[in-house]
């Protein structure tokens, strides 16, 4: 969800200024951003970012995203969002507000988990064969899904291990 549907470029930004961090625009993946926040601020800081309703809807829609999402669904290709989430009630609250649930996404394609591994059971249980994630961390944990590809739309990671994708733009040719 984060980081494929949702840019929180921005926000992340945001947040680190309120919380006198100096970040830049290529440091915000959470592969990347979660070593530069000390660890006694990191769990406030993805709270605030998360949850804090001053904060959480000041992400936006990954450009492209909505208009991909439609084009699958009129293709009828089975699609799934699997997130480590940990309040699922706000992160429907954000789809809805955003625009993708339940148009996108819904009680029946949409599965909250705690862990990567718990992501790789979910993906393994419902026969995934193609992943997105933006973090090369999690996408290390699926050792079930045969495809994996990092979500990498500042184009940071250099020479990272999965595929590279920067956009939806760019994951639109796989389809």
């Amino acid at each position: 969800m984060d980081g494929v549907i949702l840019d929180h470029t921005e926000s992340k930004l945001f947040l680190a200024r309120k919380f006198n961090i100096n970040i830049k625009r290529e440091q915000t993946p959470s592969d990347i951003i979660k070593s530069l926040i000390p660890k006694n601020i990191y769990p406030k800081f993805q709270t605030c970012l998360n949850e804090d309703p001053r904060f959480r809807y000041m992400c936006s829609p990954m450009p492209g995203a909505k208009k991909n999402l439609s084009r699958i669904k009129k293709l009828k290709i089975g699609y799934f969002l699997i997130s480590r989430r940990k309040k699922p009630i706000q992160a429907v609250k954000i789809l809805k507000y955003h625009g993708f649930w339940p148009k996108y996404f819904n009680k029946n394609n949409t599965f909250f988990v705690i862990t990567p591994e718990d992501k790789n059971a979910k993906a393994k249980e419902l026969g995934i064969t193609h992943y997105f994630d933006d973090q090369y961390t999690v996408l290390n944990k699926l050792t079930n899904v045969q495809n994996r590809f990092l979500f990498d739309s500042l184009a940071i990671f250099k020479n990272p291990p999965y595929r590279r994708i920067k956009s939806w733009a760019e994951l639109s040719k796989l389809i």
